[in-house]
């Protein structure tokens, strides 16, 4: 049975019938360098995710997103991997390694393959015509031509803009240039034309680093967990190397963009006629995190402030308004009882830099499978004026305890009344 082609065509500056030309020699060329990656759940016998695989090698291996093998890697007891081709042959695959980071999976699929793609040395230039390839909720191979906007701004992960639609089931698929060189890894949308690949300079390094190690020899388990510890130092490093700026919240000083992949947005309560109280709120948040399963993400982190002052309402009146702020949920609770352990927390009355006292609650949960790895959740209260208090949060996902006391640190010397 031959394959399912649909060319989708966008709006472009080339022609339509050369944009359709480009797309039909290139999926006529590299379809035999295509397949569906397919995680079979063993008690079932049913497929339990799709995506899309891509050959770049003669002797046969495979690259696809690591989240659509995920549940082999998490457990292989309950699932096996394998591969659809073109001809509609299915065989099975084996992983070699994985990049959790960049959300990469490089496979072996044991067989000679003639066709296959070859990675892009060089960066595309802005604006400059690419094809995604992959095969969307299990249609068929497809085409789609788009756009190349750069790596996306204002991200810790770097990641292309791509103007085109990457729809599920086209995970881990190339897109590629004119020649069919990939530049990039199908890995997410945010709809509306608007999609995202994993530039081919991170497969590069997945490839080189593994290039040759055989499969089964790779821990996988304990390579994950050494990438996440690397990628958490990398980030806070980066959080936590410079001062951070600050800014006014009502009575008091909170930090305010503490980088450019971490954004901040605030709101107040001003407008509002017939008000008991003064509110004024800042957030600020990673905008991605890892994944690691169904039940498990990773790698976020978000600080956030609530001041409050009044002098309408009586002690017991704030009191519970404070309790309530302070109970409203906050941050990701991406993690299942498998992935983490309950938290352990500590309160304490504490002295910030300056002096100032401050009531914080510590809850932190130990990762089960990756060992030296947790989640921290602070809440404060800064004390000593009877009409006002500043609330002040974060939640840190995947860190050490050297990090999480750095953060502390960090944190505490920035939080004071004015």
């Amino acid at each position: 049975m031959q394959s399912v082609f649909i060319m989708l065509l966008s709006l472009t500056v080339l022609p339509k019938a050369v944009m359709a030309q480009d797309a039909n020699e290139l999926f006529t060329t590299f379809s035999p360098a295509l397949v569906q990656i397919k995680s079979i759940n063993l008690e079932s016998g049913q497929k339990s995710s799709i995506g899309t695989g891509f050959f770049i090698s003669k002797d046969g291996n495979l690259v696809t997103n690591y989240h659509v093998i995920s549940s082999f890697v998490q457990s292989p007891e309950k699932y096996k991997l394998e591969y659809v081709d073109d001809q509609q042959g299915t065989y099975s695959v084996k992983v070699i390694a994985v990049d959790v980071i960049n959300d990469l999976a490089l496979l072996s699929s044991g067989t000679n393959s003639d066709v296959f793609f070859k990675l892009s040395e060089q960066e595309p230039e802005k604006g400059a015509d690419l094809f995604a390839l992959g095969n969307p909720h299990d249609l068929g191979m497809i085409v789609v031509p788009g756009t190349y906007n750069g790596i996306q701004l204002k991200s810790f992960y770097q990641r292309i803009h791509f103007t085109g639609s990457i729809n599920p089931g086209m995970s881990g698929g190339p897109t590629v240039n004119h020649a069919g060189n990939v530049v990039g890894i199908n890995v997410a949308t945010a709809g509306n034309q608007i999609g995202f690949l994993v530039p081919v300079e991170r497969l590069w390094l997945l490839v080189n680093k593994y290039k040759n190690v055989k499969t089964a020899e790779v821990d996988l388990l304990a390579d994950i967990g050494e990438q996440l510890i690397a990628n958490q130092t990398d980030l806070y490093q980066q959080l936590l190397a410079s001062d951070w700026p600050t800014t006014s919240l009502g009575g008091a000083i909170v930090p305010n963009e503490m980088s450019t992949f971490m954004p901040c947005w605030g709101d107040s309560n001003q407008d509002q006629e017939k008000k008991q109280y003064n509110q004024a709120t800042s957030n600020c948040r990673l905008e991605e995190s890892i994944y690691i399963s169904d039940s498990l993400r990773t790698g976020f982190a978000q600080i956030g402030f609530n001041w409050i002052e009044s002098d309408k309402l009586n002690t017991m009146q704030l009191s519970h308004l404070y309790t309530l702020n302070l109970n409203a949920r906050y941050g990701h609770n991406n993690a299942g009882r498998d992935d983490v352990s309950d938290f352990q927390c500590n309160e304490n009355i504490l002295e910030n830099a300056v002096g100032n006292t401050v009531k914080g609650l510590m809850c932190i949960r130990a990762y089960r499978q990756y060992a030296g790895l947790f989640d921290v959740r602070f809440t404060s209260l800064l004390l000593e004026k009877d009409d006002q208090t500043l609330i002040g949060k974060y939640f840190l996902q995947g860190v050490t305890k050297q990090t999480a006391n750095a953060f502390y640190a960090k944190f505490m010397e920035n939080v004071q009344w004015k």
